[in-house]
């Protein structure tokens, strides 16, 4: 069972899961590792330890990204991958749970390096890539432009232009409007939601924000512009602090041409933004930063969870012992696995849609997932955490019940 196996138990209690469906999600259904060979531009052969994870495909497709990251592993995918089973049947998307990665550090590499990779990946995994079998996307260092080499590596691979096998591509490709901030957006989404639901904080709370990057960018911009005060950044450099509020635009400027945030304003104590006194804390950078140690120091009242698995096993008792909401990164994140399916549905049926539409659709189903999570919530006792998994393993459940056992079960 992957590391969020703590998560997955109390859960499966809540839904009464049955035995047999408990012993089928303990593991995922199949992992492929390989190495991808390229060969540099000094001339030399380099191996790269590579991974694809299709965790479950009751539901439909295995829907997940693919990561490029130094620190990524086998077991690391197969927990994602098991997120993604969680996330795709809690917003009910026709999804399973799927995740890629590559152990490489995409910086040191050239572009053209960075170019021979991807297209490796694809040439590696192709087997398992379809619209109608694994569907990747973009992760952690891997945007618009990687992807478009996967997917026209694939279009080469068959002859054929199968737009709808990878989401997140550029808009010249098939991809949708709104995807680009569409975990950053449906982040947003998710805490106005539940702050009203739950009625966790006044209007215009300070935020600090760990992961100054994609997302969390985004989720600052709609944050300032909504009238919270983010009181803390960070990113790689180090964390940028103002009591009295930093402007989004003004830190990405400076990121930007300084290479990081250092030195845009005020460091919080020991770079470390845990302690800041904030409303709501954002860790959405890697997973693991709020361990217990964080746990029992920091401030915040909320934990929004735009990293995936961003509090650890020992930290989650911790934060609900004092009071902590968290709310989990299968709700928090969801923006972009929800977009990613409104692209593999436009590219299915040759349609291109309006970011109005793509966004008034986004938020309705996040509404409707934030609705159901925090009703379960409340009739349980349970976390936030406990009840969106229950819910989740609710509708993998009825599928499995449906579709019978004996494919799945080898009766």
């Amino acid at each position: 069972m992957p590391e969020s196996q703590p998560f997955f138990e109390p859960a499966a209690e809540l839904a009464a899961l049955c035995p047999d469906l408990r012993e089928v999600l303990r593991k995922p259904a199949r992992t492929t590792a390989t190495h991808l060979l390229i060969r540099r531009d000094d001339g030399r052969l380099e191996s790269f330890p590579a991974w694809r994870c299709q965790y479950s495909d009751v539901r439909g497709p295995t829907k997940g990204g693919i990561r490029f990251h130094p620190s990524v592993s086998g077991e690391e995918v197969e927990t994602l991958a098991f997120l993604m089973t969680v996330k795709t049947a809690l917003l009910d998307l026709p999804f399973g749970g799927a995740k890629g990665g590559v152990a490489v550090d995409p910086g040191a590499l050239s572009g053209r390096e960075l170019e021979k990779l991807a297209r490796a990946y694809v040439r590696s995994f192709q087997h398992v890539i379809g619209a109608e079998r694994d569907v990747p996307a973009p992760d952690v260092n891997t945007n618009g432009p990687v992807v478009a080499w996967m997917a026209d590596e694939l279009k080469a691979l068959d002859g054929s232009a199968r737009t709808a096998a990878i989401t997140g591509k550029p808009l010249a490709l098939g991809g949708s409007e709104g995807r680009s901030d569409a975990t950053g957006r449906g982040a947003f989404a998710v805490l106005e939601c539940l702050r009203e639901r739950l009625d966790l904080f006044e209007p215009g709370a300070r935020v600090a924000i760990h992961g100054f990057g994609n997302a969390g960018r985004h989720l600052a911009q709609r944050l300032h512009q909504a009238g919270y005060r983010l009181v803390g950044l960070s990113d790689s450099s180090g964390t940028a602090v103002d009591p009295d509020g930093l402007d989004p635009d003004e830190a990405g400027a400076y990121k930007r041409d300084n290479g990081g945030l250092a030195g845009f304003a005020g460091r919080a104590e020991d770079d470390d933004l845990a302690t800041l006194d904030c409303e709501v804390l954002v860790p959405a950078a890697l997973g693991g930063w709020i361990d217990e140690t964080r746990a029992r120091r920091l401030r915040a009242r909320v934990v929004l969870e735009v990293a995936n698995a961003a509090a650890t096993e020992a930290a989650d008792p911790v934060l609900a012992e004092r009071g902590v909401t968290v709310i989990p990164d299968v709700l928090a994140n969801a923006g972009g696995v929800a977009v990613s399916h409104l692209e593999w549905v436009q590219n299915r049926t040759g349609q291109q849609w309006s970011r109005e539409a793509v966004v008034e659709a986004l938020e309705e189903r996040l509404r409707a997932a934030c609705g159901r999570t925090a009703e379960r919530a409340e009739e349980a006792g349970a976390t936030l955490r406990t009840a969106a998994y229950a819910l989740a393993l609710e509708r993998i459940a009825e599928t499995f019940e449906v579709m019978g056992r004996q494919r799945v079960c080898n009766e």
